[in-house]
Parts: C-alpha cells; sequence; structure tokens
C-alpha cells in the first residue's frame, strides 16, 4: 500500500470535509456499540474516523503506515484533548503483540492491500476468538462503465482552505478487467489566493475490487462467517450485484 505523504497527506481531509459527515461513522458506532472491547482500525489516516469514535467512547487504537497521516491525526487529537494510540505499521504484519474483540477496516482499505486474502489471514490472528470484522470495500462502477475517461487525466476534487488558498486533485486510471485492478495516478495541486501554484505532487494507487461472492469466497477462506452486509452504506438496502459499495461485519468463526 502506498503511504500518504506530502500534498495527498495534507489535503486528505479538506478535499473529505467537501463530502460532509463519513458515511461509515454511523455504521462503526452502532458496530462498538454491538460488539464492545478494544478495537484497532486499520488505515486510521488523519483520524477522521477514529477521533470521533473516540469522542463517543469507544476504545479504539489506530494503524496507518503513513508517519505524515499519524502527526495530522495526533495533531488533531490535541486539539479534542484525545490521545489517540497509535501505530505506524503495514496492515499485512503489524503485531501489537494483543488481540482485540474488533477489527475495523474501513474507507475501501482492504483493497489496497497488495494481498488482500493473506490481510484478511492477518486480520483473524488480531481477533480474540469471538472477535468481529468490519470492512467496507468499493466496485469502481464508474470506471468500468466508462463514465470516467481511461488513460486521460480529468478533475476529481478541489476544496478552498480556510487560508483563502484552493487545492484540486487531478486523476487518471488505467484498468485491467481480467485481474480485477485500477491503477490510479493522482496530480495533487496547491494554490495561492492569487492563483499562484504553490506546490504540486504526484502518487499512484493500486485498487483491487471484487464481486460480492468473491468478497464472500475470501471470507470464508480467512475464516470468518458475515453476521450481515449492507449496499452503499444503507442498512435497508441488501447487497446485489450492483451494490458500489459492500459493507460486511463478520464473526472469527476457526
Amino acid at each position: 500500500m502506498n503511504a500518504y505523504t506530502s500534498l495527498e497527506a495534507l489535503l486528505h481531509d479538506a478535499f473529505w470535509a467537501e463530502e460532509g459527515e463519513p458515511a461509515e461513522l454511523q455504521l462503526l458506532d452502532e458496530t462498538l456499540r454491538e460488539y464492545p472491547g478494544p478495537s484497532l482500525e486499520i488505515g486510521c489516516g488523519s483520524g477522521r474516523l477514529l477521533l470521533p469514535l473516540l469522542q463517543k467512547g469507544h476504545q479504539v487504537e489506530g494503524l496507518e503506515l503513513s508517519s505524515e497521516m499519524l502527526e495530522l491525526c495526533r495533531k488533531a487529537g490535541e486539539s479534542l484533548s484525545l490521545e489517540p494510540v497509535l501505530y505506524q505499521g503495514d496492515m499485512g504484519s503489524f503485531d501489537s503483540g494483543k488481540t482485540y474483540s474488533s477489527v475495523l477496516v474501513p474507507a475501501f482499505t482492504l483493497q489496497l492491500a497488495a494481498d488482500p486474502a493473506a490481510a484478511l489471514a492477518h486480520f483473524h490472528r488480531l481477533l480474540d476468538p469471538a472477535g468481529v470484522l468490519y470492512l467496507s470495500v468499493f466496485i469502481p462502477w464508474a470506471e468500468l462503465h466508462r463514465e470516467l475517461p481511461e488513460d486521460e487525466w480529468y478533475d476529481d476534487h478541489c476544496a478552498r482552505l480556510p487560508d483563502g488558498r484552493s487545492a484540486s486533485v487531478q486523476t487518471r486510471h488505467h484498468l485491467d478487467r481480467k485481474a480485477r485492478i485500477l491503477e490510479r495516478q493522482h496530480r495533487y495541486l496547491l494554490h495561492a489566493a492569487d492563483g499562484t501554484l504553490e506546490a504540486k505532487h504526484e502518487s499512484e494507487q493500486t485498487i483491487r475490487w471484487f464481486t460480492a461472492r468473491q468478497l464472500r469466497g475470501l471470507l470464508a477462506k480467512a475464516g470468518f462467517e458475515p453476521i450481515h452486509a449492507i449496499a452503499d452504506f444503507d442498512p435497508e438496502v441488501p447487497v446485489d450485484e450492483e451494490a458500489q459499495v459492500i459493507t460486511v461485519v463478520a464473526r472469527k468463526s476457526t
């Protein structure tokens, strides 16, 4: 998984803020209330989900590969009088020396793993015997249906910063439909209030996607039994072949 660095880390929250309150926050809160106890969020980033969960009284620690994102999380925590327990490490090999009541893998983080099956098997080892796994994945329908131009740069997100500067990101993608791999390149731009370009940063991302049936197979092979699954962050919508986002809560079964 590529670590978030430079402008990609700095501007991460600004772009998410344009989307409003995180869609997963309520689902995570409900999961942790139903399955209380120490929890670990995989890919906690700057604390966009972790810090609100701590404010709600949940015992959640955070794992993140990017040191810059962890520093942003610490600073954001300080502003809220919170001291989150944070670890820097890779989701496929991290070991804190303890196990958890739940492992949270929101925001499609599993799809950044070089080997999602191996990552799921590792999450299984991080859980208590009766522990649960929460995860969300997405299917890139916009790219698959050619609603976004392949191998061409297009405007992706933009945001106005509190200090008057503006930020934007352009994206170019390529699909390997047979292997179900989406390669993304991102170009981050930061402009001063007068429009002058202040900074530029480029990054790459490899995303793997799965059908609902493939995800069930991956979970079963890793030793998980799904408890429930929903589509598009809506508890009233069951998962079908048209779902863009699949959210699953699964129990450690073996």
